[in-house]
């Protein structure tokens, strides 16, 4: 990046950004660099709260494999989320007698705009794949989640109240109810 200082380099970076934007944002004015800051935080962010979600994606597959060994079920595990119409299921679960897609949502944060937002999408999930015979349990991970748990339209979920940052303590939590829903398993084996 040129420029000797970091003024003279934070100038030249909001002067290649507004160059990018200009077609979309005409008011050069409007841009400055506590803008662009705030920005790059907030992508940071999404980015960090994605790979958490990611890594409970494994956590549950792992805890699901170990669990169908131990008790002899012979099913397949996904190794990675599958699509089905728009939507995304991070845990395949598939026997003879059927399929279990389970969608893995987690929360971290308290309150805000986005509660509605994330409870929305739990709903699509599930009314996605139920509408095509396969059956859904979700597995959410939220500390203050005001959703309707009864009011899902499924058979079965795990809802874990815990932020999901608290990885040593849900673990062992997430095994157990897994654990608990073997029957299920079993059902579709």
């Amino acid at each position: 990046m040129p420029g000797a200082t970091t003024v003279e380099r934070r100038a030249n970076l909001l002067n290649q950004v507004r160059e990018y934007v200009a077609s979309i944002f005409s008011d050069e004015a409007s841009w400055d660099w506590n803008v662009i800051i705030e920005i790059v935080i907030d992508r940071l962010e999404g980015s960090r709260r994605a790979k958490k979600g990611t890594l409970f994606e494994i956590i549950v597959r792992r805890n699901l494999k170990k669990i169908l060994a131990a008790h002899e079920i012979g099913v397949t595990v996904s190794e990675s989320e599958v699509r089905l119409e728009d939507e995304t299921y991070d845990v395949q679960v598939s026997g003879t007698w059927g399929t279990i897609l389970i969608p893995v949502k987690t929360r971290e944060t308290m309150g805000g705009g986005h509660a509605h937002i994330f409870t929305r999408d739990i709903r699509a999930a599930i009314s996605v794949a139920t509408s095509a015979g396969y059956i859904c349990i979700p597995v959410v991970i939220a500390e203050s989640w005001t959703g309707r748990l009864e009011d899902l339209d499924c058979d079965d979920f795990i809802y874990l109240a815990n932020n999901p940052n608290q990885l040593a303590e849900i673990e062992p939590l997430l095994a157990a109810e897994l654990e608990a829903r073997i029957d299920s398993f079993k059902d579709i084996e």
